[in-house]
């Protein structure tokens, strides 16, 4: 006995819509570059290796100025994401 294929069912007009608009803006947030003097990293090992992956970034002579790590943590796994901030040099900028 032949069966006529099913047509898949029309996704509504307006959850494809939210849908895209939800997919560009996670896209619009992951391209968002650093501010300068500063740099974002993440780990999935530890607080500590995701600062020093930020703090590798920094311009040579600048020291750090702060830190700021949040920890994420989902199916029994944690993920570490840090922005490490620097200073210039002394004299840097000076012209």
């Amino acid at each position: 006995m032949y069966r006529a294929p099913r047509k898949r069912p029309e996704f509504p007009e307006l959850m494809r819509c939210a849908a895209l608009s939800a997919l560009a803006a996670l896209g619009l947030l992951q391209g968002t570059p650093a501010l300068a003097g500063s740099a974002t990293a993440g780990s999935i090992m530890s607080k500590q290796a995701a600062i020093a992956i930020a703090t590798s970034s920094m311009p040579a002579g600048n020291s750090v100025s702060r830190v700021q790590c949040t920890t994420m943590v989902r199916d029994l796994s944690a993920r570490y994401r840090c922005t490490v901030w620097w200073s210039p040099a002394a004299g840097e900028g000076d012209g």
